[in-house]
C-alpha cells in the first residue's frame, strides 16, 4: 500500500529536481514498508549523504501529502540488488580506460629513445619537466622547428610518460587537422557539447602541427576557447609549429597571445656527433652492424633532419636484409647516391655565410657592410635582400638569421615583409632576387 503512494512520489519528486540531482533518488531502492514507515535502501554512503541533501525533503512533502499523514523514511546502506548500478558504474570506469587508450599516443616516442645534443637539450629536459610535473610548470608550452627534428617525438614523449606514471590523468593527443576535422564533424552532427567535453576535460592536450589552423579561423575560435578553459583548470598544454608563432599567418592575434604565453623551445638540425649517435641507436634497436665507415658518410653527407637520416638508413638495412649481405662504404655510397648528390633539403648545406658573400658581391659592398650598423641606402638594400634570401633558401629559423646579422627577431621579420612587397611591386629587385638565388644554388652544388 505504502509502495504504491511512494512510487508516486517518486515521479513527481523527479519531475520536480533539476537534472543532475535526480540521480541520487533514482538508485535508491524500496526495501520494506511497516506502520507508517518505508525503508529506502541505497547502493553506497555517497548516494545516501547526497539523497539526504539533495531529495529527501522532497520526497518527504510529496508523499505526506499523498498519504495524509506523516510517513518516516528509514534509510540503510545495501541489502538490495544493486548489480544494474554496479554494472553502470562498472561500463563507465572501462569507457574511460577505453578513452584514456585512445589518445593515439604512439608507444615507439619516449624520452629514453630521444637522443638530445647541443641543440635540443633545453626543449628535451624542459619537456621532461613538464611530464613530471604537468601543469605546473612551463605552461603553455610551444615546440617549433623545421621538419623531422623531433618535435612529434618529444610531445609524444610527454605524453607517454603521464600515461605510465600518472594513470588516471586523461592525455589527448590529436594533430592540428584531426582537431580541425573532429570540430567540423561536431558542427554537422550538431553535437557540439561531445566535441567540447573531449577535449575540454583532458588533463593534458598535446596538439600537433597547429600551422595546419592556418585562415581556419572557426576552428581557431574553438581552440581559443579550449585554450582558456583548460588554462585556467591548470591543465597542461602542449602545441608544435614548423615555425615561430610570429610567422603565422591568418591566426587571430589573440590566439597567437595564448601560444605565446608560455615556453617557447625551438629544435635545429642535430649536429655531427649527434646524428651519428642517432644512427648507432636506430642500428642498437633494430640488431643491425652498420660499419663506423657507413655511419660516418652517412652522418657527414644527411645534415637536413633526423628523419632523413632514419630514411636513408632504413633503405640501406633493407637492402641488407633482403640481398643477405653486409652493407659496405661502396654499397652505401651507391645505394645513398640519389639523396646525397640531389640532397633531400639541398638549402640546408647553404650557409648563411655564402648567401651574404654572393650579396656582397653583387652590390659590390664588403661583408662587414653588410653584418654591420650602415644604414646608408644601397647597404640597406643588400642586407634585407640577404635576410629574404637566408629565410626563404634554408630552413633557419629568424631568430638564427637574427643571431648571425646581430638583429633582434622583429627586425628580421620586418626585412623579410619588406622585399616581399618589393618584389612583387618592382621588376628589377625580383630579377635581383631570381639572379641570386641561382646563383647560390648553383654554387652550391
Amino acid at each position: 500500500m505504502l509502495k504504491d503512494y511512494y512510487l508516486e512520489a517518486l515521479e513527481e519528486t523527479q519531475k520536480s529536481l533539476q537534472k543532475g540531482k535526480q540521480i541520487w533518488l533514482t538508485n535508491a531502492s524500496f526495501l520494506k514498508e511497516g506502520n507508517n514507515s518505508i525503508t529506502l535502501a541505497f547502493p553506497s554512503k555517497m548516494y545516501l549523504t547526497n539523497f539526504n541533501n539533495f531529495c529527501k525533503s522532497e520526497l518527504q512533502s510529496k508523499i505526506d501529502s499523498l498519504t495524509g499523514s506523516h510517513i518516516d523514511i528509514e534509510t540503510i546502506i545495501g541489502e538490495a540488488d544493486f548489480s544494474s548500478v554496479e554494472e553502470d558504474d562498472k561500463k563507465e570506469v572501462e569507457e574511460e580506460e577505453i578513452q584514456r587508450k585512445n589518445s593515439y599516443l604512439n608507444p615507439i616516442y619516449t624520452f629514453e629513445n630521444f637522443i638530445p645534443c647541443e641543440n635540443t637539450n633545453f626543449a628535451y629536459n624542459a619537456a621532461k619537466a613538464i611530464a613530471m610535473n604537468p601543469g605546473i610548470n612551463y605552461n603553455p608550452c610551444l615546440i617549433y622547428g623545421g621538419v623531422g627534428l623531433g618535435k612529434t617525438h618529444l610531445l609524444q614523449s610527454v605524453g607517454n610518460y603521464i600515461e605510465k606514471e600518472n594513470p588516471k590523468k586523461k592525455v589527448i593527443y590529436v594533430t592540428a587537422e584531426t582537431f580541425t576535422n573532429d570540430f567540423i564533424n561536431s558542427l554537422q552532427q550538431k553535437n557540439a557539447s561531445s566535441f567540447r567535453i573531449k577535449y575540454r576535460k583532458a588533463d593534458v592536450l598535446l596538439i600537433d602541427d597547429i600551422h595546419f589552423l592556418q585562415e581556419k579561423i572557426s576552428t581557431q575560435e574553438e581552440l581559443f576557447h579550449t585554450f582558456n578553459d583548460l588554462y585556467e583548470a591548470n591543465k597542461q598544454i602542449i602545441f608544435t609549429c614548423d615555425r615561430p608563432i610570429s610567422e603565422l599567418k591568418g591566426f587571430t592575434d589573440r590566439l597567437k597571445s595564448r601560444f605565446t604565453r608560455g615556453l617557447n623551445l625551438n629544435l635545429t638540425a642535430p649536429d655531427y656527433e649527434t646524428r651519428v649517435a642517432i644512427l648507432k641507436k636506430k642500428c642498437e634497436a633494430q640488431n643491425v652492424r652498420i660499419f663506423d665507415s657507413v655511419i660516418s658518410y652517412m652522418a657527414e653527407n644527411i645534415k637536413t633532419n633526423v628523419r632523413d637520416l632514419e630514411g636513408s638508413l632504413t633503405t640501406l638495412i633493407a637492402y641488407s636484409k633482403l640481398i643477405k649481405t653486409n652493407i659496405t662504404l661502396e654499397i652505401a655510397q651507391e645505394q645513398l647516391k640519389n639523396l646525397i648528390s640531389a640532397p633531400m633539403a639541398s638549402e640546408q648545406d647553404i650557409s648563411i655565410s655564402t648567401i651574404v658573400k654572393e650579396v656582397a658581391s653583387y652590390y659590390n659592398v664588403e661583408i662587414s657592410e653588410i653584418k654591420g650598423k650602415k644604414r646608408t641606402a644601397i647597404i640597406k638594400d643588400a642586407r634585407n635582400l640577404a635576410i629574404y634570401l637566408t629565410r626563404k633558401i634554408t630552413q633557419y629559423s629568424t631568430t638564427e638569421i637574427g643571431n648571425y646579422f646581430d638583429r633582434d627577431h622583429s627586425t628580421i621579420t620586418h626585412s623579410i615583409d619588406k622585399v616581399d612587397q618589393e618584389r612583387k611591386q618592382n621588376s628589377d629587385i625580383a630579377a635581383a632576387l631570381d639572379s641570386l638565388e641561382n646563383t647560390i644554388k648553383s654554387k652550391s652544388k
